[in-house]
């Protein structure tokens, strides 16, 4: 799955335990799918924003040498 998958199967787990829809049992079963599919989200966006912070750097240096010129 990718980051948009997992952001839709989060949005369902949550609509799933806000309706009070569902058994003890199976609502510890989602909670604990959520907090999985959350850590994923979480890892991906810690990753992207490295390598976004990596391509700024590398465009403010490409931008100061192009000043000096």
């Amino acid at each position: 799955m990718n980051f948009d998958e997992y952001n839709i199967r989060l949005q369902e787990i949550i609509k799933k335990l806000e309706n009070n829809d569902v058994s003890v049992e199976e609502g510890t079963k989602l909670y604990e799918e959520g907090v999985e599919i959350a850590k994923k989200c979480y890892e991906t966006l810690k990753t992207n924003k490295g390598k976004v912070i990596i391509l700024k750097e590398e465009l403010e240096k490409l931008s100061n040498f192009a000043d000096e010129d």
